[in-house]
């Protein structure tokens, strides 16, 4: 996996030499996918509602951890579970990211990335032994960056 990654790199380099740092900061509009975005938007929405108002674990916890009597109208117990839905879905984005760096990669993500290069693509500064992970990976078809 470790000479994929070079050649990944390597490849990158040659594009800069022959385009410019400019072919690296291509993006996607997130407006591509908005209705996507709206759509998972609105069912947290509904979902926070119906969870903070039915018998069940969440209602339990809200009413486990009441907020200071101060707060309690300015966090309604649907925004307060719409907010421990939207931490619950940024924990699932997190482990389905890194899950998909194990299948690529095999579990060595962070290591063979380290292990590919010596110095940063953007800048050829050399990244020594403390070398930082890639600011991105391959899995969603963007350059792999290296602060």
């Amino acid at each position: 996996m470790r000479g994929f990654t070079a050649r990944l790199v390597i490849y990158y380099e040659n594009l800069m030499k022959d385009q410019g740092n400019e072919v690296l900061n291509v993006k996607i509009p997130r407006e591509i996918f908005e209705n996507v975005l709206d759509s998972i938007g609105t069912m947290l929405n509904e979902q926070a509602i119906t969870m903070a108002n039915e018998e069940g674990p969440v209602k339990d916890f809200l009413q486990a951890n009441p907020l200071p009597p101060h707060m309690k109208k300015l966090l309604p117990d649907d925004f307060r579970t719409f907010s421990l839905l939207l931490n619950s879905l940024k924990q699932w984005v997190s482990a389905e990211s890194a899950a998909t760096d194990r299948f690529l990669l095999g579990g060595t993500a962070k290591d063979t990335c380290r292990k590919a290069v010596d110095k940063c693509i953007v800048t050829g500064e050399h990244l020594g032994e403390n070398k930082d992970e890639a600011g991105r990976m391959c899995r969603g078809g963007q350059t792999p960056l290296y602060p």
